[in-house]
């Protein structure tokens, strides 16, 4: 059975099947999504904390009573409402249980429509509190932008500090670490930090751009219809982040450098220079001195860039970093998702320990949101590595459909009917290949 819980879900706990019937069929009829089970301790390790639904229970039952997982649940889940059912005037039970903090208590002979009022006002108190928890979070992250750096080896706490340091200055900063170290959160930290916080935060990655339209994208243009300012201008007062500085093109270094120096800018098809008001960081994936070498990133740009350089990290040189991320990432993806937070075993902990995770952090955000949506964290697939010709033909045509497949998972919360529509084929091509690549769930679904 499926323990996997939808959003403002209900979870019905009876060993009565007539009565726990009964009561399915009324929430239901109101609307409520509801899950059904005779008892409580196939479903009480799966209530997680930011589970978002509630529990209505029985309180005398075989096995684990009622208020056994009342007890449960105020110790691994203590704002999940939790409504009791109890026997015709059994007001000692009910006390019993709101000592406990249980949310509310109903009698089993109750009218439906008690039972209907009973659970929404739980759901939207539970609705509530989830929505209130995510705001802290957010003014959390706003306050403390560094809370997002996670790790508690030496290397991260000297960036932490380096961050700390450098943000407030009004430099310009260059940044240099492999794909998926967190150059995008970086660069949002220094900007956090600095006086320039309550200015824009723009962002071009060059390399993601035409060599073509960069120009445009950068500096702006005029026509005879008007001006139309660039990402520059756009960051006036604030901070503009260029990921990937060394695919701009040569002769466009060049003019950035101009701009730096000048701290003006003049639009193509313009005449007016323009004073620009703009902290400038930039990323690249690899050593910037190398960069120069191979001609990639001219030298002036780079020692005019080279007031302070940071090197973030790869995750294989961070230790035990690896556990503390995938765990605040798991966590990240069960509250977007709405689903359980799976627990890691030692095994896993060991195989993540040991692996050297090509693609980083951003390939640790993969296998959590795989994990959470009920897929293998398959550390092979995805991982960034080329596949190797001599596995065969049929190997790695299957080895490149199961990544496509659960890349598609992925997008849409392993929700199959989305899935299908995102690859443009019928929904039960979908669940074949699923099932070819050994990715269908054990129940076929």
């Amino acid at each position: 059975m499926s323990t996997r819980f939808e959003t403002g879900e209900i979870v019905l706990v009876d060993d009565d099947a007539d009565l726990l019937e009964a009561m399915q069929e009324t929430l239901e009829l109101a609307g409520f999504s509801v899950r059904c089970y005779a008892n409580a301790n196939v479903i009480a390790e799966q209530i997680q904390p930011n589970w978002n639904g509630i529990v209505i229970s029985d309180i005398r039952m075989p096995g684990r009573t009622g208020m056994e997982f009342l007890r449960l649940i105020q110790e691994t889940a203590p704002q999940v409402p939790f409504i009791v059912i109890t026997a015709h005037g059994d007001v000692k039970t009910a006390i019993q249980a709101m000592k406990h903090n249980a949310y509310d208590f109903i009698e089993k002979s109750t009218e439906p429509q008690h039972l209907i009022d009973t659970a929404r006002r739980a759901l939207e108190k539970r609705r509530l509190q989830l929505e209130n928890l995510a705001l802290r979070r957010k003014v959390q992250r706003i306050r403390d932008p560094q809370g997002e750096l996670i790790g508690s080896s030496q290397v991260m706490a000297d960036l932490r500090s380096t961050i700390s340091r450098i943000g407030p200055l009004n430099v310009d900063v260059l940044l240099h670490g492999e794909t998926g170290t967190g150059k995008d959160l970086t660069a949002r930290c220094l900007h956090q930090l600095s006086p320039r916080a309550p200015g824009p935060l723009v962002t071009i990655n060059c390399g993601a751009v035409t060599e073509m339209d960069i120009d445009r994208e950068l500096f702006g243009f005029e026509t005879e219809n008007g001006s139309f300012p660039g990402r520059i201008e756009r960051a006036q007062g604030g901070t503009l982040y260029l990921d990937e500085l060394d695919s701009m093109p040569n002769a466009l270094q060049t003019r950035f450098l101009r701009v730096l120096e000048e701290r003006k800018i003049t639009r193509l098809g313009g005449s007016d220079a323009v004073p620009v008001d703009i902290r400038v960081i930039a990323g690249v994936k690899t050593n910037p001195a190398a960069l120069v070498h191979d001609g990639r990133l001219r030298g002036d740009l780079y020692h005019r860039m080279n007031v302070a350089t940071l090197s973030l990290p790869p995750v294989r040189e961070r230790g035990g970093d690896v556990i503390e991320l995938m765990e605040h990432l798991l966590d990240q993806a069960s509250e977007n998702h709405g689903l359980p937070l799976p627990k890691l075993s030692q095994r896993q902990k060991k195989q993540f320990l040991t692996y050297d995770w090509p693609g980083n952090v951003r390939e640790i955000r993969n296998i959590a949101a795989r994990l959470v949506i009920g897929l293998e964290a398959d550390l092979q697939i995805g991982s960034g590595q080329p596949i190797e010709v001599s596995t065969g033909y049929e190997a790695a045509m299957t080895a490149f459909e199961t990544e496509l497949l659960q890349n598609a998972l992925l997008q849409t919360g392993g929700r199959k009917a989305e899935a299908a529509e995102l690859l443009g084929i019928p929904r039960k091509r979908l669940y074949l290949r699923l099932k070819s690549c050994g990715l269908a769930e054990e129940d076929g679904s």
